[in-house]
C-alpha cells in the first residue's frame, strides 16, 4: 500500500518518549525512520523494562515497543568523527530529522538546528523540547511528570482537599505522547508545506507547552480575582457529575456537566424530580452555592443500586456515564477489543501481550499492528550499506567502536 508518507526517509536521534512517539506516528504513516542508538541502547529501554521489573526483558519489552514499533535500528557512536560522518551521510538523504536531545548537546555535536539548516535546506528539522527555547527553564532537564504535570497545576489542583490531602501522581508518558503527536502534526505540515516551497522548516513542541494547552480550560477558568479556586473538596469539585459510588462498591462517573436538560435527568432518573425546581438546585449558581448538600443526596441515591442498574437507567435516558475502570480493565474491555484499540502482540517466546494500537485511522494506511522491536543495531549494516558505505568500511567502523555488527 502507498501509505502517504511512503517516499519520507527519517532520522530519528532521541531517548525517552515523547520525539520517539512523533517518529512512530510518521512511521505508521509509511515513512521509514532510521533510529540511532547508542551501542548500550536506548534509555527507554531500559525504563520499559523497569515499568514492570521481572517481566519484561531485552527480549520482550512492550514498554519500549509502543513507542518505537516500526522502526530500523541504528547503533552510531556520535563522539567519533567517524560516527557524526555516518550521521551526516544518512541526513544527506534524508526528509525529516526528530530529536528531544537538549539543545546544548546537540550543539555541542553540531546538529543543533542553526548549524544544520544551510547543509541541509528541504530538511524539515523537528525537535521536542522540555519547557521551550526562550527563559530561564530552558536548559532544565523535563520530564513529562515534571514540565507537563506538575508545572502546569493538574497535580495540586485535581486532588479533592481532605484531611489528609496529598497531591495526584500522575500516569506515564500522557504528555509525552500529547507533545509526540503535536509534533508529528507539524512535520506532516512542514512535509506538505515543502511541496510548493522546495524549503525545509524547523518546527518544535514542549511539554510545558503542551500542558498549558491541555490545562487551557482551567487556566483561564482560574485567572484574576475572582476565577475558579483549586484545589476544592469532592463537594465542591462538581455535583451531579463526578464520580459516585454504588451499592456494589463499584464507581461510576456522570459527565453531567452544566447542562441543565442533562442534570435534570440526572435527577429523574435517581427520583428525584423535585430537585429540577428546588431552588437550591435549579441553577448553576445555586447548585454551587448549596454543592455540600447537593452532593449528599445524589451520593445517597447512588449507593441505593448497583453500577450495573444505574448504567442502564443512563442509557435509556442517554446520560454520559461510565463505569470507571482500572488500568488493568482496558486489556479486556469490550469496546476497545472491537475496535482494535487493544492488540494482543506475540513474542518469539510466545508469550502475548495486550498493547494499545496507533491512534492512526486512516483508509490510506490502512490496519496498524505493533510489533516487537529489533535488537540494539540490528539494521545498522543494511542502513549503511544503503548509503554507500562498503563493507571493509564498516569493519573499520566496528574497529573503531563507531557501531556494532
Amino acid at each position: 500500500m502507498n501509505k502517504p508518507l511512503s517516499n519520507i526517509r527519517v532520522v530519528e536521534l532521541a531517548d525517552y518518549v515523547s520525539a520517539p512517539v512523533c517518529a512512530r506516528i510518521l512511521a505508521d504513516l509509511g515513512a521509514e525512520v532510521i533510529k540511532i542508538e547508542r551501542e548500550s541502547g536506548n534509555v527507554w529501554r531500559e525504563t520499559g523494562k523497569a515499568s514492570c521489573p521481572g517481566k519484561f526483558t531485552d527480549e520482550e519489552n512492550p514498554g519500549y515497543d509502543i513507542n518505537n514499533t516500526g522502526k530500523l535500528h541504528v547503533v552510531l557512536n556520535l563522539k567519533t568523527p567517524e560516527g557524526l560522518a555516518a550521521c551526516h551521510r544518512l541526513l544527506e538523504t534524508a526528509d525529516v530529522f526528530v530529536t528531544n536531545m537538549r539543545v546544548q548537546a546537540l550543539k555541542r555535536l553540531g546538529l543543533d538546528y542553526d548549524t544544520l539548516k544551510d547543509r541541509y535546506p528541504r530538511l524539515v528539522y523537528a525537535i521536542g523540547l522540555g519547557y521551550g527555547e526562550k527563559g530561564p527553564d530552558a536548559d532544565k532537564p523535563a520530564f513529562d511528570h515534571t514540565a507537563f504535570w506538575a508545572r502546569t497545576g493538574f497535580l495540586l489542583d485535581m486532588a479533592p482537599v481532605t484531611e489528609d490531602y496529598h497531591p495526584v501522581f500522575p500516569p506515564s508518558s500522557v504528555g509525552d505522547n500529547f507533545t509526540g503527536m503535536t509534533l508529528a502534526v507539524e512535520v506532516c505540515a512542514a512535509l506538505f508545506h515543502r511541496l510548493t516551497t522546495k524549503k525545509g522548516d524547523y518546527v518544535r513542541s514542549s511539554l510545558f507547552h503542551n500542558g498549558i494547552f491541555a490545562m487551557g480550560a482551567m487556566q483561564i477558568a482560574t485567572q484574576g480575582p475572582d476565577g475558579s479556586v483549586f484545589p476544592r473538596t469532592r463537594e465542591k469539585l462538581g455535583v451531579a457529575y463526578g464520580d459516585y459510588k454504588c451499592a456494589d462498591g463499584v464507581y461510576v462517573y456522570i459527565a453531567a456537566g452544566y447542562a441543565e436538560q442533562l442534570i435534570e435527568k440526572v435527577f429523574t432518573i435517581i427520583g428525584r424530580e423535585d430537585l429540577i425546581t428546588d431552588p437550591r438546585f435549579n441553577s448553576v449558581d445555586a447548585r454551587r452555592e448549596h454543592a455540600e448538600e447537593l452532593y449528599e443526596i445524589v451520593c445517597a441515591a447512588m449507593l441505593s443500586r448497583t453500577s450495573d442498574e444505574w448504567l442502564a437507567f443512563a442509557e435509556e435516558a442517554d446520560i454520559p456515564m461510565v463505569k470507571m475502570q482500572h488500568f488493568s480493565d482496558l486489556s479486556e474491555d469490550v469496546q476497545a477489543l472491537e475496535n482494535g484499540y487493544v492488540q494482543d502482540v506475540t513474542y518469539e517466546s510466545g508469550t502475548t501481550y495486550k498493547i494499545a494500537s496507533s491512534p492512526i485511522e486512516m483508509d490510506s494506511v490502512g490496519a496498524l499492528f505493533t510489533e516487537p522491536t529489533k535488537k540494539i543495531g540490528a539494521d545498522t549494516d543494511a542502513v549503511l550499506t544503503a548509503v554507500g558505505y562498503s563493507e571493509e568500511e564498516l569493519t573499520s567502523l566496528k574497529d573503531k567502536g563507531v557501531i556494532n555488527r
